[in-house]
C-alpha cells in the first residue's frame, strides 16, 4: 500500500493504495478561563511561540501549570511543541493529560491519536479518532486519518464510509480523494478508483505516490497501455527501482518482451538486486528464447542462471524452482 500524508508524502509499498494522514494539530482552548497568574503565563508561552521561541514558551506554560496544574490549554500547547519538534512520545504524554483533564476535548483526542498514528499504533489511533468524531463528527482530519489507518490494518470496508465522508466535508482536498481511491482499490473497486484518482490529480500536484496507485489500478484493470503512459510520466520525474519493475511487467503483459526486459534490468541497475526483478529479467529471456525458436540459448542459460540468483536471495519460491525443473531441460 502506498501512503501518503497531507503534510509531506509518506511512501510505503504494499499494494496499490494511496492514504493520508491529515496535518495539523490545533492550538485550541477547551477550557474556560484560567487563574490570574497563569493566565499571565499562558499569554507569554503564545507569545513566545509567536516569536518563533519553543523553548522559552514551553517554559512559560510549565510555569503556568506550576499555577494551576488543570490547564488544558497548557497540556495542549506543550503536547504541540513536542509534536513539532518530533518527539512524539513527550506530545502523546501532555495530549493524554489534556484528555485526562477534559475528555469531551476533541482537540485532546485527535491529536492523541495522531500521535499513535506517527509512533505506529494504528489500533491505539483509531480508537482515538473515533472518539474525536463522538465529539465532532464533522472532522475532516479525523475522517481523513481514520479512512488512513483502517487502510493501513487492511480493513477497506471499514475505511470506505469515513474515506467517502472526508471528501464530502472537503471535496477540494487532493488526499481525500487520493484516500477514496485507495479504500475503492482495496476493495476491488478498480473503476471507482480510478476515476477518485483522476479526481485527486485534478485538485493538485501530479505527486508520485497517486500516479503510481493510478499506475496499478490500471494493471489490475488489464489497461497496460494506459499504465505505461502513467509510469513513463512518472520516470520522466523521479524514476524509481519499483517504477521501472511495474513497467516491465505491464510491457511483459503486453507482450513487448524487449521493452520488459530493458526495465527490468534498469531496476536491478537502480534498485540492486531483487528477486521481482530478477525473476522478470529471466521470464523475458526465457520468452525471448522460446520467440525465437529456441535459437539463443544464451538467452536461455542466462535465464537460468538469473532464477538460480534469485532463489539464493528468497530460497522459498516455489514458482521458480518449478520453472528451473521445466526450463533447465530445453
Amino acid at each position: 500500500m502506498i501512503y501518503l500524508r497531507a503534510d509531506r508524502f509518506w511512501v510505503v509499498v504494499y499494494t496499490a493504495a494511496v492514504l493520508c494522514l491529515a496535518a495539523g494539530c490545533h492550538f485550541i482552548r477547551d477550557v474556560g478561563t484560567a487563574l490570574q497568574g497563569s493566565g499571565h503565563f499562558m499569554d507569554r508561552g503564545h507569545a513566545f511561540l509567536d516569536q518563533g521561541l519553543s523553548d522559552s514558551a514551553l517554559a512559560a506554560f510549565g510555569m503556568a501549570l506550576e499555577a494551576d496544574p488543570k490547564l488544558v490549554d497548557a497540556h495542549l500547547s506543550m503536547g504541540n511543541i513536542f509534536r513539532e519538534r518530533g518527539d512524539y512520545d513527550m506530545a502523546s504524554r501532555a495530549y493524554q493529560r489534556a484528555i485526562d483533564l477534559a475528555p469531551n476535548s476533541y482537540t485532546a483526542r485527535y491529536n492523541y491519536g495522531w500521535m499513535q498514528h506517527l509512533m505506529g499504533n494504528i489500533q491505539g489511533a483509531i480508537e482515538s479518532y473515533l472518539r474525536a468524531l463522538t465529539i465532532s463528527p464533522e472532522s475532516f482530519e479525523a475522517n481523513l486519518n481514520l479512512a488512513a489507518a483502517y487502510l493501513q490494518l487492511g480493513r477497506p470496508a471499514d475505511a470506505l464510509p469515513y474515506a467517502i465522508r472526508a471528501t464530502e466535508l472537503r471535496g477540494e482536498d487532493q488526499s481525500a480523494w487520493a484516500n477514496l481511491a485507495a479504500a475503492y482499490t482495496e476493495m476491488g473497486w478498480y473503476e471507482e478508483a480510478v476515476d477518485a484518482y483522476r479526481q485527486a490529480l485534478e485538485l493538485g500536484e501530479a505527486a508520485p505516490p497517486i500516479l503510481l496507485g493510478l499506475a496499478n489500478v490500471h494493471i489490475r484493470l488489464k489497461h497496460y497501455d494506459r499504465a505505461i503512459n502513467v509510469l513513463e510520466a512518472l520516470n520522466r520525474g523521479d524514476p524509481t527501482a519499483e517504477v521501472f519493475e511495474l513497467m516491465g511487467y505491464a510491457y511483459f503483459k503486453s507482450l513487448r518482451f524487449d521493452l520488459s526486459l530493458n526495465n527490468y534490468r534498469a531496476a536491478l541497475v537502480m534498485g540492486g538486486e531483487d528477486t521481482v526483478a530478477l525473476n522478470g529479467v529471466g521470464v523475458c529471456l526465457m520468452a525471448l528464447y522460446l520467440q525465437s525458436n529456441r535459437v539463443d540459448v544464451g538467452q536461455r542459460d542466462e535465464a537460468l542462471a538469473v532464477w538460480r540468483r534469485s532463489l539464493l536471495l528468497e530460497p522459498g519460491q516455489s514458482h521458480i524452482v518449478d520453472l528451473l525443473s521445466r526450463y533447465q531441460r530445453l
